[in-house]
């Protein structure tokens, strides 16, 4: 074997073991493993994993696998790029990258090694969801477990996913322009939308596969009355028999050249590639650098952050609420641009209509407090931290009040308006600002990544503004007025829940 191919497997195996030994790893395939026991609801309850027009389809591998596929794609396809967008970074903060750089290792035969180890662990991934939903058929199937039919679903559907996803995640992290929130952001939206347009027709640019899916269900049963997710159905209308995708020249050929339209990714990613240079690489792990369009307008935005800055000067004593609010300045000062925003939601809010205002003012809080939690131990900076009096011990308390002074700089205006606007929605609003900040804490506490609170209000949030305002269950903080105090209650206890779960785990971690 040459020594080219042993490079390439060295740099696979090291993203791989790293990776699996990640905290956030094991949050995420939970995550992924319970979603088939809940997108496959038992027929009695009404509802179903599969309908074509109106009818469910029989829980069988052929249709329990399409679906499920079709489903993990879209999941694959947002926590698979926000699980593996860290490895060129992570490779700079240890100093790996030097070394490598170091050695006769090509850039290319870098880029081609990240490349594969996002593969090989978001297949690991996959492997694992596939079977829990292979155990869901046994559990509330209605025929026979075919593994090599189950199988076959998924060959067909996630390979183009995991090397769109595994390959944008290098190209991200190799573009100035895309590492950092501002890429986190505009994937969730360049993922979803993408996934939007490949509906309409089995394309090459079809990475989710839900066109080529659609497409074969339209020439299976002539309709694209197509659900796949738990969904209602009509029991009067009998049961639809899936016998699985097709592979055909004109199925197949679009799905191989989805997987490797991909690979052109990487030639552009080579193109920005640092290769671990100190002069292109000094400023990587500080985003707001001036040498970035992001940091030149940091720049320009810090006479606003200065204004929250001062508010730390006030007179007071040590306290865990005082060092929480020097916490919360310094994230504001680290990212000036977010001092632009509280301002600028602030007058929108004064100005405008605030209940429309208001789903925007969280979004744009969340992406702030996403690293709030996290970022001591992204830093290494811990111990420095647990060695002031009492942080050790409560460091929850400190981030979860630090995290809710950020959150309150952004929405205290809107929030206020609201209210004033819709007295009946204050709770619901305070409980939903409560947790937000709960959920920012517990997720980074957890994972010690801020991809993972970023990925999950994200999604929530898209599936909430999709709602238009029909379901209480999505107004989590009352801004469209149809919370009832049920959905209110749960998710205060959901509030309390995350709370539970970041002191859990801290104490856990401190016993280690």
């Amino acid at each position: 074997m040459s020594s080219r191919v042993h490079r390439l497997l060295a740099v696979i195996r090291a993203d791989v073991q790293i990776r699996l030994r990640r905290p956030s790893t094991a949050v995420i395939f939970v995550l992924l493993s319970a979603i088939p026991y809940l997108w496959i609801p038992d027929p009695a309850t009404g509802r179903a994993l599969m309908t074509i027009d109106g009818r469910r389809v029989l829980y069988n591998s052929a249709a329990v696998g399409t679906a499920t596929a079709a489903l993990g794609a879209m999941f694959i396809g947002l926590a698979g790029f926000y699980v593996v967008s860290n490895a060129l970074r992570r490779d700079v903060l240890t100093r790996c990258g030097f070394v490598i750089a170091s050695t006769t290792m090509r850039g290319s035969e870098y880029i081609a090694g990240k490349f594969a180890g996002n593969v090989v662990f978001l297949s690991i991934f996959t492997f694992g969801y596939m079977l829990t939903a292979m155990a869901m058929v046994v559990v509330r199937g209605e025929a026979p477990l075919e593994p090599l039919v189950f199988a076959k679903q998924y060959l067909l559907l996630l390979p183009p996913t995991i090397a769109a996803v595994s390959a944008l995640a290098i190209l991200f992290e190799c573009t100035p322009l895309l590492r950092g929130k501002a890429g986190d952001v505009l994937y969730f939206f360049l993922w979803m939308g993408g996934m939007a347009a490949g509906a309409s027709s089995s394309t090459a640019l079809d990475f989710a596969g839900l066109g080529f899916v659609l497409q074969q269900m339209k020439a299976a049963f002539h309709t694209t009355s197509v659900t796949i997710g738990a969904s209602d159905f009509d029991a009067a209308r009998g049961i639809a028999v899936f016998d699985g995708l097709g592979v055909g020249e004109g199925w197949l050929l679009p799905r191989i050249a989805a997987t490797l339209l991909p690979l052109t990714l990487l030639f552009v990613a080579r193109l920005f590639f640092h290769r671990f240079d100190p002069a292109r690489v000094r400023a990587l792990p500080n985003e707001q650098t001036r040498r970035t369009w992001l940091g030149r307008l940091n720049a320009l935005s810090k006479p606003f952050a200065r204004l929250f800055v001062y508010a730390d000067r006030l007179p007071g004593g040590a306290s865990i609420p005082r060092a929480a609010l020097t916490d919360a300045m310094a994230t504001i000062a680290a990212f000036p641009l977010a001092a632009v925003a509280i301002i600028a939601l602030a007058i929108a809010s004064l100005t405008a209509s605030p209940t429309a205002v208001l789903p925007f003012a969280f979004a744009a809080c969340a992406v702030a407090l996403a690293d709030i939690a996290s970022r001591e131990k992204r830093a290494a900076t811990t111990s420095l931290v647990f060695a002031m009096p009492g942080l050790r011990e409560r460091f929850v308390l400190w981030k979860f009040l630090s995290t809710l002074y950020v959150a309150l700089a952004f929405l205290a205006i809107p929030l206020a308006r609201t209210i004033a606007a819709r007295p009946s929605s204050a709770l619901a609003s305070i409980v939903g600002l409560l947790f937000l900040a709960a959920a920012a804490t517990a997720l980074g506490i957890t994972s010690a990544n801020p991809k993972t609170f970023l990925l999950a209000f994200l999604t929530f949030f898209y599936i909430a503004m999709s709602d238009k305002g029909g379901s209480p269950s999505l107004d989590f903080a009352g801004w469209n007025g149809v919370a009832t105090p049920q959905v209110t209650a749960a998710y205060a206890a959901l509030t309390l829940g995350f709370f539970a779960l970041a002191y859990a785990f801290h104490a856990y971690d401190l016993r280690r």
